[in-house]
């Protein structure tokens, strides 16, 4: 068990690939970002350390995301097989190559589902296999494994949904962007063993915007992880440039800031010896100098309950069929506000005003 290793979180721009009309054309564009990966990781982690390295790319950061493609578009011009398609198949030889786990995230296409693509985040180890798949469950832009609930868990089960890769460096899980919102997905990947979450994104940065930085040190804080965050440094061919701004960073299990980019353009400055044992010591100690321990102390029982009766998006949405439009998912929203207005939890706004066009209160 490797106690010590070097993680980096890589800074780069997401060259996007919706202004291609084929898909020939798309990959041609995928493959010119992954000749900048492989030029990026010679530098962080190919000069002979001596240590195991991990590199971790952001969200976003080989075909960018859907704009005005349907999902049939979107599927046959830029998604992946994870594995199965070239440009997989190259990362997996790049990690060999190095001899480095690799961390990075895609749309997948997979043909266990047909019709759907995922927001997919991976790890590929240093012998070059994928290791570990996450398809992000929180989002509104793709298909969620949630959205086929039932079905996905009898295809995949519970390690499937929330996946663990227990690698000669730790327990490894991912998380993928916007997903640190939701305190659940980090909580449910700890309770399944996770000890280091990367977490590779395409957000605001500093501006700490719906404190989304913040919630990056909560989030290992209160799950006593390693976080390693990846941001993009720009998204490319895609206005306004600049939403995306760096400050890539690795938090440590105490919530305390490890080390930053420091600069919103490419970078290699966000890296750092994780140590692992360090990690462990604290967790396996009830209190002291390593201060409260929150896992030891979490009285899960206490919250199950409100947990199972709770009915939010509706589960199961796209089980009969692949999403045909994000208007339903407007539409799903705007019935989980009325549902929880009617049930005293959310309280309507002043009469009159309406939520982005929607008139939830008939007025």
């Amino acid at each position: 068990m490797a106690l010590l290793w070097k993680a980096t979180a890589m800074q780069t721009n997401n060259v996007i690939v919706n202004a291609a009309k084929t898909r020939e054309e798309a990959m041609g564009i995928v493959n010119k970002s992954i000749d900048r990966w492989e030029e990026l990781i010679a530098w962080a982690a190919g000069r002979g350390s001596g240590i195991q390295n991990l590199v971790l790319f952001p969200e976003f950061n080989l075909q960018g995301f859907p704009l005005s493609e349907n999902a049939n578009e979107w599927i046959k011009k830029a998604c992946f097989q994870i594995p199965g398609c070239p440009e997989i198949e190259r990362l997996q030889k790049i990690a060999q190559k190095f001899k480095i786990y690799l961390g990075a995230n895609g749309y997948e296409a997979p043909e266990e589902w047909p019709g759907r693509y995922f927001n997919c985040s991976f790890l590929i180890n240093p012998s070059g296999d994928v290791i570990l798949k996450y398809r992000r469950v929180s989002t509104a832009q793709a298909a969620s494994p949630h959205d086929v609930l039932e079905e996905y868990l009898d295809k995949h089960g519970i390690e499937g949904l929330w996946p663990v890769a227990k690698t000669d460096i730790g327990n490894l899980a991912m998380m993928p962007c916007g997903e640190i919102l939701w305190p659940e997905t980090a909580r449910c990947l700890m309770m399944r063993g996770a000890e280091v979450i990367l977490h590779p994104t395409s957000d605001h940065g500093r501006s700490d915007k719906m404190a989304w930085e913040s919630s990056k040190r909560v989030r290992a804080a209160e799950n006593m992880v390693y976080f390693i965050s990846a941001n993009s440094a720009d998204i490319i061919g895609s206005p306004p440039n600049g939403t995306h701004a760096g400050n890539s960073k690795i938090i440590d299990f105490q919530g305390q800031l490890v080390v930053e980019s420091g600069v919103e353009g490419e970078s290699i400055n966000a890296a750092a010896v994780i140590d692992m044992d360090a990690l462990r010591r604290a967790r396996c100690t009830p209190s002291g100098p390593f201060g409260v321990n929150r896992l030891a102390r979490l009285r899960s029982e206490a919250y199950a309950q409100v947990f199972k009766d709770a009915e939010f998006y509706p589960v199961n949405l796209w089980a009969d069929k692949p999403m045909d439009s994000k208007q339903r998912i407007q539409d799903a929203l705007t019935g989980v506000i009325k549902d929880k207005v009617e049930d005293g939890i959310f309280n309507k706004p002043s009469k009159g005003q309406t939520l982005e066009g929607y008139d939830l209160w008939g007025s």
